[in-house]
């Protein structure tokens, strides 16, 4: 029977509800609707995106970096093929990371935390590659392989690494390479977590071009992290490669009659500014870079007093010591101050200012009278220091700057120092005190504040040698790509031509020719080849003297000018000129491919 009467509520008021009802649900139903329109149509490339990338991984494929040959294409830099190990994190949990990089560990033998302390800089970069392991046994690499499906995240790939087959000998001019730091990520877009780039010589100066463009994978991975399938592969592109300057047969006479010296040796082609031979010692072997190093090994290069990452040819800056008499001649010649038979006697010393101070020829007996061509001969102190008071420091320093000493040399390689060439307003600036005619005596035979680096008594000895053009030093003759052809050619670049009377240098160069005959640096004499030196012995406050020889050959039309610094060698010409004689004998009896029938004159 019908109840509905009594329960108090009217048709009308049971409608409405009903119409309540019904509107929540299409309302919640509009609501679903509307979201998957939302879903797969308004915002559906986005999130079509966002599985893709969680389902599509790519990997990158490292290019091959250029090789480096010199100037006879006898090869510096190659490369090998190398196994190595990567990791990417992709959506593995905190506990699964954990597990694959155990059992990695165990598999090749490498501590568990060495291997988390690789990754753990870019522990968030879910989708980035990290190597954890590299040069890796071809047996354990394929083993490792084989196993991949158990271990979600790991890539086992083959990657071209750097092999420096001159070694430590040729460590300053091509540098290392290692895996790129937080610093050179954040310094160039162009550089990704793995890439190897260039850390310090040509490695460093030349990295774009030697780099290359890398390659790629698009990798099907499943839910876990496991490859399924490659979808897209792009081949990389290989680097350019390098030919230098240099000269095999000349850096290796550099580079062993140096070893065992704290010091530097420079070969310049006088022709081109073109370096032929660069050897600084101590020095490092760059394999260890890219192989690994102890720990005691890191240490030393880092923390060594001997310095052995400094390239002391271009980092380094001493007094040029007696070498700077030349620019003292020249500088006297050409202002017309000196001719080359003007007489100064030296007496072993002279006396400045009213308390006359003593300033001291090396011979404390004294020379004599001395002309110029004898004073060079025989490096008399005196003499330069009485040219020098007549010259002053403007002119010393403006003579200085012309030959490149107080300004970097544009040489092809990083960390240039420029020295520096001093005068009045430099002196009260820097030290709030006056210049003395004592600063210009010292000035004047390489002493006191003058400062150069061994590239710049290169660039001023090539100078000499070649008759007045200064040219830019550098390693680079020319680049070329995988084809071996020439892409770009290093001409040589001359900053500018010194307006000097030939006169003026013939004179400046006999007196070098006099003092390989019978003077200061007659240890560096070579029979059947006519040498023009110098010996330079510079003070030093922290120890023992300095020692320089510098040098160009043959006289007549000259293939080579060479410069060798010493540290705390001591006198010039007992210690450095004989290295550089065994160095020349060498280059010029071993008949290297720029020195060849060349016609010795003794005049």
């Amino acid at each position: 029977m019908w109840h509905g009467e009594n329960l108090g509520h009217s048709i009308e008021s049971f409608l409405a509800r009903l119409n309540i009802l019904k509107f929540i649900i299409f309302f919640l139903i509009g609501i679903i609707i509307f979201r998957i329109i939302s879903l797969q149509i308004i915002k559906g490339d986005y999130y079509r995106k966002i599985s893709d990338e969680n389902r599509i991984i790519i990997y990158p494929q490292p290019s091959t970096r250029g090789k480096v040959y010199d100037r006879n294409f006898d090869i510096i830099v190659d490369n090998k093929p190398s196994f190595v190990v990567l990791f990417s994190r992709q959506t593995l949990s905190d506990g699964e990371v954990k597990d694959v990089i155990d059992k990695v560990s165990k598999f090749l033998s490498i501590p568990t935390q060495s291997l988390f302390n690789k990754i753990k800089k870019y522990y968030r970069k879910n989708f980035s590659l990290i190597k954890i392991a590299e040069d890796i046994s071809k047996i354990k690499a394929l083993r490792l392989a084989e196993r991949m499906h158990q271990l979600p995240g790991i890539v086992v790939r083959i990657e071209p690494v750097r092999v420096y087959k001159w070694g430590s000998s040729i460590s300053h001019i091509t540098g290392y390479v290692r895996e790129a730091s937080s610093d050179d990520l954040n310094s160039s877009f162009n550089i990704k977590i793995g890439d190897v780039v260039g850390k310090n010589g040509l490695e460093r100066q030349y990295d774009d071009t030697l780099r290359g463009v890398d390659g790629g994978s698009q990798v099907e991975v499943n839910a876990r992290g496991i490859q399924k399938r490659i979808l897209k592969t792009v081949e990389p592109i290989d680097g350019k490669s390098l030919v230098l300057t240099i000269d095999k047969k000349i850096q290796n006479a550099l580079y062993e009659n140096i070893k065992g010296h704290s010091g530097v040796a420079i070969a310049v082609d006088p022709d081109t500014g073109g370096i032929l031979g660069l050897a600084s010692y101590p020095d490092y072997n760059p394999n260890l870079f890219i192989s690994g190093m102890e720990h005691w090994q890191l240490s030393y290069y880092l923390r060594s007093k001997k310095l052995p990452l400094v390239n002391r040819a271009l980092q380094c800056q001493y007094p040029p010591a007696s070498v700077f008499k030349m620019v003292t001649a020249i500088a006297g010649l050409e202002s017309g101050i000196i001719t080359p038979w003007s007489v100064i006697d030296c007496k072993g010393f002279i006396e400045l200012g009213k308390y006359k101070r003593k300033f001291r020829c090396w011979a404390r007996s004294g020379h004599g009278k001395m002309q110029l061509v004898d004073a060079l001969a025989h490096s008399c102190d005196v003499f330069f220091y009485d040219v020098g008071l007549q010259l002053g420091p403007t002119k010393l320093k403006d003579w200085g700057q012309k030959f490149g000493f107080g300004e970097n040399t544009g040489i092809d390689l990083p960390s240039e120092e420029k020295g520096l060439i001093p005068d009045r307003s430099w002196k009260k600036n820097k030290l709030r005190q006056g210049w003395y005619d004592g600063d210009t005596v010292n000035m004047s035979v390489g002493q006191g504040y003058i400062w150069a680096t061994p590239i710049q008594v290169a660039q001023f000895i090539s100078t000499l040698a070649n008759g007045g053009t200064v040219f830019q030093p550098h390693i680079l003759k020319k680049i070329i790509n995988v084809k071996g052809e020439v892409i770009f050619e290093n001409a040589p670049k001359i900053k500018r031509k010194l307006d000097i009377k030939p006169s003026n240098l013939k004179i400046v160069k006999q007196g070098m020719v006099n003092a390989v005959r019978y003077g200061t640096a007659k240890n560096a004499r070579i029979k059947d080849l006519s040498l023009a030196g110098k010996t330079g012995t510079a003070q030093n406050p922290q120890g023992a003297d300095h020692s320089w020889f510098v040098c160009f050959a043959p006289v007549r039309n000259p293939k080579i000018a060479l410069v060798v610094m010493i540290e705390h060698g001591g006198g010039g010409g007992e210690v450095a000129a004989p290295i550089a004689r065994k160095m020349l004998e060498e280059i010029f009896n071993k008949q290297t491919r720029i020195i060849t029938n060349i016609k010795i004159d003794e005049n």
